[in-house]
């Protein structure tokens, strides 16, 4: 083990994070302001929108990251505050913007929000944000990552994973196909296990095996033909059962059905990881002037991601209330595309710049000025 604050910053952590992000925008974007455009470009923004891999590689990395501070020798308690001070004030800032926006009142989804827990239903999840789920399941792998770094991390070999996404795959198809025989109910179980923690730690510890097979030089002969086995099937999969992308338009009550979009949405991780594996090795992106771009779309990742959907809540709002707006929109889709990620993207650079990274260095030089204040002498 090193000392941790000599963990060197890996460029290719920075690409991928940036990979995550954008893929993520432009897939919002695309299912908000071009669901059906038609010729190549609809062919484009399909594949865009079936290859949901996003957020997952967001997990990939997160276990990534989690286990090479653990690994590092961070204290515990050091950990725990820095991942807080990180993650949770703005968390709770979106979930105030969000709720309040959208009108929640019941006191349940706010307690359920605010305390990290809300991803157990699709149902309350989507009552504030349906976005903010991830970070749920983010904040959950960090109370848990010191004890699972404890017991586990010997057990972070490929064949131990694979192993585990089978439970894990198995487990949730019986979750599944216990729920009643209907369109409705079977929706909502495929929902709640997409948000499911006890279903995407398979993807943070994916990461977290990453992080040992590049501790220790290992090399994955096998990554590049499964990522591109994994990101090829998840089209198939689409064109097969739902060429709308529209979960509720497949049919639910066949069991073949359920068993092909669990495979649909477990298959992300798969692909997300060997794309890391393979930049990471093959060092991919790593030229002088993609650097600083890598850079700061990893910098303002975190509140790109916060906020995006607050632009697309706003256009939608305001087509919704000028006719003549909207339907400026929808003959200009890649023009309305384009504006939207440049003002989420600039509206997350703000929030980085003004309110993320200032209150982050805030909170953590606390314990400091205490730590200094504790030892001034006292007049007598």
């Amino acid at each position: 083990m090193v000392p941790h604050d000599s963990v060197v910053r890996l460029t290719g952590l920075d690409t991928l994070r940036a990979i995550a992000i954008v893929h993520v925008v432009l897939a919002h974007g695309a299912m908000a302001f071009m669901p059906d455009l038609p010729g190549i470009s609809g062919h484009v923004v399909w594949l865009l929108i079936a290859t949901n891999f996003g957020v997952p590689l967001f997990f990939v990395l997160s276990g990534f990251l989690i286990t090479r501070q653990l690994a590092s020798g961070i204290p515990v308690t050091t950990f725990y505050r820095h991942r807080l001070a990180k993650i949770y004030p703005m968390f709770v800032l979106a979930v105030i913007v969000f709720g309040w926006l959208n009108g929640v009142t019941d006191a349940r989804v706010w307690l359920l929000h605010l305390t990290a827990l809300h991803n157990g239903s699709a149902s309350i999840s989507s009552g504030m944000s349906g976005h903010l789920w991830s970070l749920a399941v983010e904040i959950q792998f960090y109370a848990l990552a010191p004890m699972l770094f404890w017991a586990a991390y010997r057990w972070l070999r490929p064949r131990s994973i694979a192993a585990l996404a089978v439970v894990v795959w198995i487990g949730h198809a019986a979750y599944l196909l216990g729920a009643p025989p209907t369109q409705e109910a079977r929706l909502a179980a495929l929902l709640n296990v997409y948000q499911f923690t006890s279903f995407n730690i398979v993807a943070l510890l994916m990461g977290a095996m990453l992080y040992r097979a590049q501790a220790e030089g290992q090399a994955w002969r096998g990554a590049l033909p499964l990522g591109l086995v994994a990101a090829l099937a998840m089209p198939l999969i689409c064109m097969l059962v739902i060429p709308s992308l529209r979960a509720d338009q497949a049919d639910l009550t066949q069991t073949a059905s359920v068993l092909a979009l669990l495979t649909l949405i477990t298959l992300p991780p798969v692909a997300s990881v060997c794309l890391a594996y393979l930049t990471l090795r093959r060092n991919w992106f790593s030229g002088p002037r993609w650097r600083p771009v890598a850079a700061f779309i990893a910098a303002i990742s975190y509140q790109w991601y916060l906020w995006h959907p607050l632009v697309l809540l706003g256009t939608h709002r305001l087509a919704t209330r000028s006719p003549e707006v909207g339907a400026w929109m929808q003959s200009r889709p890649w023009l309305t595309l384009l504006g939207y990620v440049v003002s989420s993207a600039l509206l997350g650079w703000l929030s980085f710049r003004w309110l993320e990274r200032p209150l982050h260095r805030w909170l953590l030089s606390r314990p400091k000025r205490d730590k200094g204040l504790t030892k001034q002498p006292t007049s007598g």
